[in-house]
């Protein structure tokens, strides 16, 4: 998934929708079971509130904490914001981060975790149209991760530095979502 998500960084929205639909064509090998969080000794997610809300949608998405793709917050943050919500003068910045990658659009997701919205907030690294690429991949299989990531590869056309450089920071400028 992690080589996916660095391959399919690299598509422009144009090149996003038919990556999704190319996703979302292979065949699935089995219905996916519910996700479960891993137990941790370091982590206890929330059993009531937004940070359990907030904890629900990126299950939902079938994501762990562990497992979510790459957006500029570290997992020490991640699992404070699954653990307790408490007021926070980056919290904006955070829903910002973590809305993309879940597919989400900033508008929604400030809704349901109950935060003031303003039109000028924008995804700091990645953008809805990108979540949702991975949100359809979560239940490929390998070998469907491989072709997927060979064909996020050939739409994008990139040439592979061997770090994750999204251009455009993930064409978040160019979202349509916020033209």
């Amino acid at each position: 998934m992690r080589q996916f998500a660095y391959s399919a960084s690299h598509c422009d929205h144009a090149q996003l929708a038919p990556l999704e639909g190319f996703v979302r064509s292979l065949p699935r090998v089995a219905a996916p079971g519910p996700f479960v969080q891993p137990a941790s000794r370091y982590h206890r997610p929330a059993e009531a509130g937004l940070a359990s809300i907030l904890n629900g949608l990126i299950r939902d998405r079938g994501f762990g904490l562990q497992e979510l793709p790459f957006m500029g917050l570290s997992r020490s943050t991640l699992f404070q914001m699954v653990s307790n919500w408490e007021p926070s003068p980056h919290r904006q910045y955070q829903l910002c981060a973590v809305a993309g990658p879940l597919g989400w659009t900033l508008p929604d997701l400030f809704a349901v975790v109950d935060e003031p919205y303003s039109d000028e907030l924008r995804p700091r690294l990645l953008c809805r149209h990108l979540g949702r690429v991975f949100v359809a991949a979560v239940h490929l299989t390998t070998a469907q991760l491989i072709e997927a990531t060979e064909e996020a590869d050939r739409l994008s056309a990139r040439e592979d530095q061997g770090v994750w450089q999204p251009v455009s920071e993930g064409f978040v400028a160019v979202c349509p979502d916020f033209l």
